[in-house]
This record gives C-alpha cells, structure tokens and sequence, in this order.
C-alpha cells in the first residue's frame, strides 16, 4: 500500500528509515524491514547515560533518512526529529504520515525543507464518511472547518 502513495525513487534513494515515538516508530520498524532498510529512532530526549544521543540506531554524515510518524498536526514532532538526525550528520527531505490532520503540519515541514507524504487525509476521512452515511452534513462541516490546508 505505502508505494500507491510514496514514490518508488524516494523509496529507493533513502538510506535510512527513522520514527517518532510512540506510534511512529512500529510503523518504521516495520516499513524497515520490508524494505530491508536500516531503522533509527529518535527520542524525544536524551538519554541520562549511554551515548546521550537522541538518535538511536547508526547513522553516517550524508546519509538521507525518511522520518515517519503516524498523525501530523503541527508538524513540530517530525521537525523535531528531523533537527536531532540533521545533528547526526542526516539529511532529512521527506516525512511519510499515515494521517494528515491538514492543520498546517505540511506546510510547517516545508519551511523546514521537508516534503511531507501522506497515506490519506482528514479531508478524505470526512469525505468518506459522508458518503457512506457513517457522519452528517452537519459533522462533515465540523470536520472540514477544522482543516486550515
């Protein structure tokens, strides 16, 4: 399913797959290993002891990573990840998400320079809702008046 929404050279080219905590990181690790990719992780802090990295698992200077994470909002948590594995000597261009809340998390990524991907969107959730009869107009309205892009 992730290649009907990611594109295959994107695939292809990153070295390295990293995920968010919590949610993020079960589906890193298991797009990892589909793909027989390297996984990473990033904490939201250091750690008190060991290597006090945020960015756990081996990463070499130059290396692109794919950070993945499970809702966007914001975007702040993907940013932040992404400024930890940019630390580390990552270069971090894109972002995959299974939901896109389309409350300005994409365009705060691209200030950042980071494209984001997206298995679907609040939009398309509320749409289908509809059309199945599972919501009404009344909540569709509701839904969509809280997305800003």
């Amino acid at each position: 399913m992730y290649r009907s929404v990611v594109e295959p050279s994107l695939l292809k080219r990153t070295q390295r797959l990293a995920g968010i905590p919590t949610a993020g990181i079960a589906y890193a690790a298991v797009l990892a290993y589909d793909l027989s990719k390297p996984f990473l992780y990033v904490r939201k802090e250091s750690k008190e002891h060991g290597r006090n990295k945020r960015v756990e698992g081996l990463l070499k200077p130059g290396e692109s990573v794919l950070v993945l994470d499970d809702v966007m909002t914001s975007g702040k948590n993907v940013v932040e990840a992404a400024e930890a594995i940019r630390a580390e000597g990552g270069v971090v261009e894109d972002a995959v998400v299974l939901l896109d809340r389309q409350q300005g998390g994409a365009e705060n990524l691209l200030k950042t320079g980071i494209r984001l991907h997206s298995f679907t969107t609040m939009r398309r959730i509320a749409d289908k809702l509809l059309s199945l009869g599972t919501i009404e107009e009344e909540q569709h309205k509701e839904i969509l008046g809280q997305i800003i892009s």
